[in-house]
């Protein structure tokens, strides 16, 4: 059918890492993904700022020049997330309000559609302004930063271990687990929701 807006196309560049010993975090880099829209490039995260070589590299495996993303967006503002912003010189940069964006980057306050199918969401709880980003391609994924960010919290019902209000994080998780069909999350492989039949 000639004339039909494309599918967008949702890749894990990287899955994100966590290392903990007990409460104490050791380690941790965020999941990197890429969002393909004709020829709208969107990352989500950009993890940490000592994997920046390796994140190149994986895009240019994957064919993509960092040059070529237009957008990228920070699910927050957590120091795991945005290492590798500025890799892509040429994107704009977004973020909730919430998390007191640098200069330069839009602000975002509530549901913005970046592109058709392509939907920024607030889902706070880890911080204030947590988001994720719904999309709609040939199934729905939710690429949740930390709002989700292992499958053992979707299996568990469990917020975020770090989270400013666990009531608001697991209201966001709630959403986040009605909509999609698949989770990529902040520090883990994706993985699909399971439904009751």
């Amino acid at each position: 059918m000639s004339g039909c807006a494309p599918l967008p196309i949702v890749r894990m560049v990287r899955s994100g890492t966590l290392v903990r010993d007990g409460q104490i975090v050791k380690t941790a880099s965020s999941t990197v993904s890429l969002i393909e829209l004709g020829k709208h490039r969107i990352v989500v995260d950009s993890g940490a700022f000592d994997e920046r070589e390796m994140l190149r590299e994986a895009f240019e495996a994957m064919g993509v020049l960092v040059e070529s993303v237009e957008v990228v967006v920070n699910t927050h503002l957590h120091r795991d997330h945005v290492g590798g912003n500025d890799l892509f010189e040429n994107a704009r940069l977004y973020a909730h309000e919430l998390e007191d964006p640098p200069i330069g980057t839009t602000r975002l306050s509530g549901e913005i559609t970046l592109f058709p199918g392509v939907v920024v969401v607030p889902t706070p709880g880890h911080s204030k302004g947590s988001m994720s980003v719904f999309v709609e391609g040939r199934q729905r994924y939710a690429l949740c930063g930390d709002a989700l960010p292992t499958k053992g919290n979707y299996e568990n019902h469990v917020p975020p271990f770090i989270n400013i209000d666990p009531k608001l994080a697991l209201r966001s998780l709630d959403e986040i687990i009605a909509w999609a069909d698949v989770v990529i999350p902040g520090h883990d492989a994706l993985f699909e929701i399971q439904r009751k039949r």
